[in-house]
């Protein structure tokens, strides 16, 4: 259970406090700040008037930003700078003008090729980089569901298979084809009941059971495809699966830590007004090194998780400052540079890694690509700057229990309370001085057999003359 902590302001430049989890997932320490906000843009900043209710902000794959200003009914198109290149707000259709309607959801391919999630039109718009209308999935048919199509978030790989969160969807995401034909249902949530509330459940009547929560899988709230066509999801309202790495087969293989099976992101820190809240998370992202950037609505808060499952830091929250939110709906990352879209306010935070948050990322990207020895600088500059963070002296114990330097390796994991890994590191010690000091101790026991013998064959013969002079 994650302790009682209220955590202190540790960075004069946030309005937030900052924190990381302990090397056992569940303690929490507070850290410095590994991003700040830098900027806060609103629509009038884009020239394009207020923004009323956006709802996705990503990067396309063209490397220019696409903006779903979901209220007014319009897409939005920028470039690195933030500044307006397009504005679409319909398309022609056999020269016929079509409007969006609320459209929640945006995706560009790197050739600009444009899918827009026209959500309460019940359709998925395909334009080209020139704003002309290439395809129009207006007609798809869920196979083996009464489910109403109405397309929210969206995401291609590189074969071209369309991925939809749609509303209501329970079975899990959408496949499509790249004309818009339905393939299959993708990836749906495993529901795990409560054990108690099934034999519960045995002693009620057929309409108390009705009555009560159903075993319903969770729908998906949001998606992102990387470079290798691995979906990452999000979901709300659970406790565990909130993210997840999804492979062809729509199996979760997002590692977890060391052991590889723990399934719980998100908040884990209790304070008198959190005690129980559950992640609703809205957005993920990835970076160039593949750490995962999740945003929590009920929180505001940006996780940020190595492709591990470790969580190195977060950022933001609550609250009417820049650098908190209202209603954030969207995360997206580009060289360090961090964007959070608040829907409830009509705006975008610009976020900068920190000197901290970037040596983290640094001093773990060198870690888990197998460079120990490159990674013992930058952890041992993290330590420096905040001896609280317990990860940097795991880390660094890692890294001297890589050059087999176990006894320095005890002395960091004992410092990242990694008990675990101490008792691997003095394991390994042990058994090195075993076998440095073999010969020695071959030589000590034949020779305290060798004694042993003589003291027992001198204790016989002493007896022996005892018996014969009596």
């Amino acid at each position: 259970m994650a302790i009682l902590l209220t955590l202190p302001l540790l960075m004069g430049s946030v309005p937030y406090a900052s924190y990381g989890y302990g090397t056992i997932n569940d303690e929490v320490f507070p850290s410095l700040a590994g991003a700040a906000p830098v900027r806060l843009i609103t629509g009038a900043d884009l020239g394009v008037g207020a923004l009323r209710n956006p709802r996705d902000f990503r990067f396309g794959k063209d490397g220019l930003i696409y903006l779903a200003d979901t209220g007014n009914h319009r897409i939005l198109v920028l470039d690195g700078d933030l500044s307006v290149l397009r504005v679409i707000d319909g398309f022609d259709r056999d020269g016929v003008r079509e409007t969006f309607s609320s459209p929640e959801g945006v995706f560009a391919r790197a050739d600009g090729t444009l899918y827009i999630a026209d959500t309460q039109n019940g359709r998925i718009v395909v334009l080209d980089k020139d704003g002309s209308l290439l395809t129009l999935m207006d007609q798809v048919q869920l196979t083996g569901s009464t489910l109403t199509f109405r397309p929210q978030k969206l995401g291609v790989d590189g074969a071209g298979r369309v991925y939809v969160v749609a509303g209501g969807s329970t079975e899990g995401l959408i496949q499509l084809t790249d004309e818009g034909e339905f393939v299959r249902f993708f990836g749906s949530n495993r529901v795990r009941p409560n054990p108690i509330e099934i034999i519960y459940r045995l002693f009620l009547t057929r309409t108390q059971r009705q009555s009560r929560e159903q075993f319903v899988p969770t729908e998906y709230s949001n998606l992102h495809i990387d470079d290798i066509d691995l979906v990452y999801t999000t979901t709300r309202n659970v406790r565990e699966g909130q993210l997840k790495r999804l492979n062809a087969l729509g199996d979760d293989i997002l590692l977890r830590g060391d052991t590889g099976s723990r399934a719980v992101f998100g908040d884990l820190m209790l304070t008198p007004r959190n005690m129980s809240r559950t992640a609703q998370f809205m957005s993920v992202c990835l970076d160039a090194d593949e750490n995962i950037y999740a945003l929590d609505n009920a929180t505001g808060k940006v996780f940020v998780y190595d492709k591990t499952g470790y969580m190195k830091f977060m950022f933001g929250g609550k609250g009417d400052q820049m650098g908190l939110f209202a209603d954030p709906h969207a995360v997206a990352e580009k060289d360090g540079t961090i964007y959070v879209l608040d829907a409830g306010r009509g705006t975008v935070t610009q976020f900068r890694l920190t000197e901290f948050g970037e040596k983290v990322l640094l001093a773990n990207r060198l870690f888990l690509q197998g460079d120990f020895e490159e990674s013992l600088e930058p952890w041992t500059e993290v330590a420096r700057m905040d001896a609280g963070y317990e990860q940097a002296w795991y880390m660094i114990g890692n890294a001297y229990f890589g050059r087999k330097d176990y006894a320095a390796a005890m002395e960091y994991f004992e410092l990242g309370y990694a008990r675990g890994s101490y008792s691997r590191a003095f394991g390994e010690l042990r058994d090195d001085w075993l076998r440095d000091n073999f010969a020695i101790l071959f030589i000590l026991a034949a020779v305290g057999l060798i004694g042993l013998a003589v003291y027992v064959n001198v204790r016989r013969r002493q007896k022996a003359g005892r018996g014969k002079a009596a």
